[in-house]
């Protein structure tokens, strides 16, 4: 077993689940075990830590998370750098040192990710594609003698937007409150699984595009019953339309939605559906909406219309 492990990527579920293996195959004991937010100690406590002996065993294994002096993000703590390099070079044989960036973006231009990525040995774990959802989905119930409908299916893959921590623990929800049913239904999906905000302001992308009036109100309403904040919901549909501004320029240069995921970093099935937005879109109405959008944001931001009213008239100026 090596010395020092680094977790990146959105899959915060596979993360999870392969350090709890390291775990098991180091008979990892609560003795043995000893996790650090660096967002609270700093990173020559944990070194200290690291240099000290096991107690009654043979290794210690320390897991450190909010690991941000490893991101272009600003700690609020002041880390020891320095000496954090020098401990890679030279780490102590008994410390297993588990570093976990799940959803923290390297900045891989520094010296100490440099040195991480040189000395540790690397996992790399991606949010599920649509495929693998649906994987997952049918395996896991298959285990449990359940089959689903595929309508059910798709809807739950909506809902879950393919989050592998967030689909599997709805799947363990539904299997707790279905354990007498053979089939899942769409209704059941509907009425255990709660449709996330992003996926009711993609609703509401589409319909401001199609300037469908009744229906965008509706979601907005549904959206305040749910104590989200006007201004919230606004950033989110501004950045769907930044999007679609740029996939519309690269579908001008035939780019196809598997070329355009290298260019925007974003989960591929929010990008399946604006690349789908976007392909029966003029650009003309998503260049309208950002600019509508935007002097929304000012004139709430200066005091010169209140947040909800001013989302109101938004929605029927569209």
């Amino acid at each position: 077993m090596n010395n020092l492990y680094l977790f990146t990527g959105v899959n915060k579920f596979a993360i999870d689940e392969k350090i709890k293996q390291l775990l098991e195959e180091g008979n990892v004991n609560d003795l043995s075990l000893v996790k650090y937010d660096l967002e609270e100690v700093t990173i020559d406590e944990v070194l200290n830590d690291c240099e000290t002996l096991p107690f009654l065993s043979d290794q210690k294994f320390i897991i450190i998370n909010q690991v941000l002096f490893l991101s272009a993000e600003n700690s609020k703590l002041d880390h020891n750098i320095d000496r954090f390099m020098e401990y890679l070079d030279n780490p102590n044989p008994t410390t297993v040192l588990i570093i976990n960036c799940s959803d923290i973006k390297l900045d891989r231009k520094r010296n100490v990710v440099k040195k991480v990525l040189e000395k540790a040995e690397i996992y790399e774990y991606d949010n599920l594609n649509e495929e693998e959802a649906r994987e997952l989905i049918v395996s896991y119930l298959a285990k449990h003698n359940v089959k689903i409908h595929f309508d059910a299916l798709n809807e739950l893959i909506i809902r879950t937007e393919c989050d592998a921590l967030k689909l599997n623990s709805e799947l363990h929800k539904l299997s707790f409150y279905l354990e007498n049913k053979t089939e899942i239904t769409v209704d059941d999906i509907k009425l255990l699984v709660a449709e996330p905000l992003e996926h009711n302001i993609f609703t509401l992308t589409n319909n401001f595009l199609e300037r469908k009036i009744e229906d965008s109100l509706k979601i907005y309403h549904q959206l305040l019953l749910f104590n989200e904040e006007p201004i919230v919901f606004s950033a989110i549909l501004g950045k769907n339309f930044h999007n679609l501004y740029v996939i519309k320029q690269y579908q001008k240069k035939s780019f196809t939605e598997y070329q355009l995921r290298n260019v925007l970093k974003i989960h591929p099935y929010q990008l399946k559906i604006l690349y789908q937005i976007a392909q029966k879109t003029k650009e003309s109405d998503i260049v309208r909406n950002i600019f509508a959008l935007h002097e929304y944001d000012i004139n709430v931001k200066c005091g010169k219309v209140d947040k909800y009213l001013g989302f109101e008239m938004l929605i029927l100026n569209m």
